[in-house]
């Protein structure tokens, strides 16, 4: 895959705010910094979400662009500013989680068939619910040292989490994409990442 600069920048940004943002939600919000401990707690578990977002929201977007770039277009992640301060501004009241962090940008120049956009949408989803059942996998054959170990369920449940979330079949949300293209494809995909969350939980 080729990256520009920018595009490097922007999933650095987006990876490292994101992370922060969920380790902020999963805390319970800025309550959870005022607890005792709370505070001194929040450098791990920041790392523990860099390790999370970075092979569900960062390999979610390199899926994208991998098979984009795999059939000749132009595809780079861009940052949404706006995005981010929304998803850190809701994770800090820790009722609520909402992210759209930036997405990767493609230019078809005319000639994008309804056959590669979809594949290019569920590659994504795909990705995740991937290394969720691999998660699921790892954590049963208790292969890794405790704080590793300890990470894999949660690993599995957001990557479920974000499976169901880009499926939803309204625009611009992957889920639409693929939908228009092959009804059956959407529905087996949507169906398999909404039974593996409510499993993962």
């Amino acid at each position: 895959m080729k990256f520009s600069q920018q595009e490097i920048n922007d999933l650095l940004i987006s990876w490292v705010l994101l992370s922060v943002a969920f380790a902020l939600f999963m805390r319970g919000g800025i309550r959870g910094l005022l607890v005792p401990g709370g505070a001194m707690e929040m450098p791990m578990y920041i790392v523990r979400m860099l390790i999370i977002v970075g092979t569900a929201f960062v390999l979610h977007e390199l899926s994208h662009k991998y098979v984009a770039q795999k059939y000749g277009l132009w595809a780079e992640y861009r940052k949404w500013n706006y995005g981010l301060l929304l998803a850190l501004f809701l994770s800090a009241t820790g009722f609520f989680f909402f992210a759209a962090p930036g997405a990767v940008m493609i230019m078809s120049a005319g000639w994008m068939t309804p056959e590669i956009e979809a594949k290019t949408s569920i590659a994504g989803p795909a990705t995740n619910i991937s290394v969720g059942i691999l998660a699921i996998l790892l954590g049963a054959a208790g292969v890794f040292p405790p704080f590793l170990q300890d990470i894999l369920p949660e690993l599995a449940v957001i990557n479920f989490f974000l499976a169901v979330f880009n499926l939803l079949p309204i625009p611009p949300m992957d889920g639409s994409k693929v939908l228009r293209y092959n009804v059956v494809l959407w529905v087996v995909a949507f169906v398999l990442a909404i039974v593996l969350l409510i499993a993962a939980l």
